[in-house]
């Protein structure tokens, strides 16, 4: 039996037989029911230890030597799989138009991360599973909100004399000593999981021509949706001076060419966002083109995600008391005039989201010729788990279930797309992310050039497809983007406490959208059964 109960325990030994496995399994998921892991991660990695397993077992001979471990540490869970023999990466699909049940639950969990390394004549694979939330993200933000109001008020009327003194002395400093902490573990964990998300798309060179469709398919959407919501923000700027409406040429040049570090080390030593994300980019390409010579890298940046993911979910156990801080701050020197205006930035996201998801609709139903209520009822299970959990892992089986049979989409091409785009189209995040830049700046008063729109438009772009998978993703976006365009730090805490809020539509946004880009993939390559999706 497996001692879980320990800090770290020391190993269950075992081979890999079909007994032995089923054994360990059935130990697991019970040990793991009585764990503080949501119950949707427990049965998940239960699962993808199985499926692990098993492919060891069909690869190896059935008397190699395994072991189990388990540990936590800073607020997560690690198992720990080893076994010897041959250098085997379960996570790599034999058929890359084929996805495995793994790869699936992998691919839709932002709470689950794993890695693997071959070392000493032994494959070693981890897990690691995020501990589950004691109070949901939106109650702990209302109340950092209701004690910064709480404590400003108190503040002010019993030493009004030193309430500016304390904002700007006392509480300042500690909250940009956060925000300063908070962007270098986002620009460490954005630049591990680029590179990793490049790696782990596969070899190109067997990549079918239905995945690269996709991917370019993907991409292009998500950049017009970008453009077209940085287009209705537009007007809400303060561009100051006449001169700055006028568009040059050379400025917006030379902010194409300050997205290009100069060399290496400056990102790096600067902690410049923007340049790492270029870096990770290019670092993961040149990966994935290396395949198997490129394995100790992969493994340093598996070591590097986890380590980065950890810290970051550290961190967010303080982003209440930041933007309690944050509201305090804003109280105490009477600068909480605009608080309102986020209201109105609130009613601007959700009627993009609206205008999004109806003209998807709008083109399916005209260009496929199926009845509007047939298609929203077909649609409306999978949005409203997105929309009451804000987790896309949680709709994952209804979404998959959905896309195969009601729409009718082909059983071996649903899933492939599904988790491509499950990584590359977010469209709720090209909403959220152009939106919160381009309204903060009008809100503040920020005069600002057409060249620092093209900035906020290509940055809300990026980020929409670099946003980590994991919790506190979007929190890790919104500081890289507010640092690079030079917004206020107040903004940054008002824009995390409202998209707390936001993350549910957005969330929806996404599983609709990326459902109905599937199935006009679909109908483009022949891989969608249209009577079937027109069938009430």
């Amino acid at each position: 039996m497996m001692d879980l109960t320990n800090k770290r325990s020391q190993g269950n030994r075992f081979e890999l037989r079909a007994e032995e496995i089923d054994r360990i399994t059935q130990e697991l998921s019970e040990k793991l029911s009585h764990e503080p892991i949501d119950r949707r991660d427990a049965i998940r990695l239960s699962l993808i230890l199985e499926e692990t397993m098993l492919k060891y077992r069909d690869r190896l001979p059935e008397d190699s030597s395994a072991s189990l471990r388990f540990s936590r540490s800073f607020g997560a869970f690690r198992i720990s799989f080893k076994v010897e023999g041959e250098s085997i990466d379960p996570f790599t699909e034999d058929d890359p138009s084929v996805t495995s049940v793994m790869g699936s639950l992998l691919s839709n969990s932002d709470t689950l991360n794993r890695s693997w390394k071959y070392r000493n004549g032994a494959n070693m694979v981890s897990f690691t599973v995020m501990r589950k939330k004691r109070m949901s993200q939106i109650l702990t933000i209302l109340i950092g909100v209701a004690s910064g109001i709480l404590s400003g008020i108190i503040i002010k009327g019993i030493a009004p004399n030193l309430a500016e003194d304390i904002a700007t002395r006392v509480i300042t400093p500690l909250t940009n000593a956060f925000v300063g902490l908070l962007c270098v573990m986002a620009t460490i964990m954005c630049f591990a999981a680029i590179t990793l998300g490049i790696v782990r798309l596969g070899d190109i060179s067997t990549f079918s021509t239905v995945g690269k469709k996709m991917i370019r398919s993907f991409l292009k959407v998500a950049f017009i949706l970008t453009l077209i919501n940085t287009a209705w923000m537009v007007p809400g700027i303060n561009f100051g001076h006449s001169t700055a409406m006028s568009l040059n040429f050379f400025d917006f040049f030379d902010i194409i060419i300050s997205f290009v570090p100069n060399n290496i080390l400056t990102p790096i030593l600067e902690f410049n966002s923007v340049h790492i994300i270029i870096v990770g980019i290019m670092f993961g390409i040149s990966m994935l083109h290396m395949g198997q010579k490129a394995d100790t890298l992969t493994e340093i940046f598996d070591e590097v995600n986890i380590v980065a993911i950890l810290s970051n979910t550290y961190l967010n156990r303080f982003i209440p008391a930041y933007v309690g801080l944050m509201i305090c701050s804003q109280i105490l020197t009477g600068s909480y005039t605009v608080l309102s205006g986020f209201l109105k930035l609130f009613l601007m996201v959700a009627i993009a989201d609206f205008v999004t998801i109806a003209v998807y609709t709008a083109i399916i139903c005209i260009r496929l010729k199926v009845g509007v209520r047939t298609y929203i009822q077909k649609l409306l299970p999978s949005f409203l788990i997105s929309l009451t959990s804000a987790n896309v892992g949680a709709a994952f089986t209804t979404t998959i279930d959905t896309l195969i049979g009601p729409l009718g989409v082909d059983t071996d091409y649903a899933p492939l797309a599904y988790n491509l785009g499950s990584i590359l189209f977010r469209p709720g995040y090209c909403i959220v992310f152009t939106a919160c830049s381009l309204f903060t700046a009008g809100l503040y008063g920020i005069e600002v050039t057409w060249s620092w729109v093209a900035a906020a438009f290509l940055l809300s772009f990026i980020l929409s497809v670099a946003t980590p998978p994991v919790i506190g993703g979007t929190t890790v976006c919104f500081s890289i983007l507010f640092s690079q365009l030079g917004l206020e730090s107040q903004a940054l805490a008002m824009i995390i406490s409202i998209n707390a809020f936001l993350e549910f539509m957005t969330v929806a946004v996404n599983n609709y959208c990326l459902q109905s880009q599937i199935v006009l993939l679909g109908n483009s390559i022949g891989e969608l059964d249209v009577e079937k999706l027109r069938k009430r």
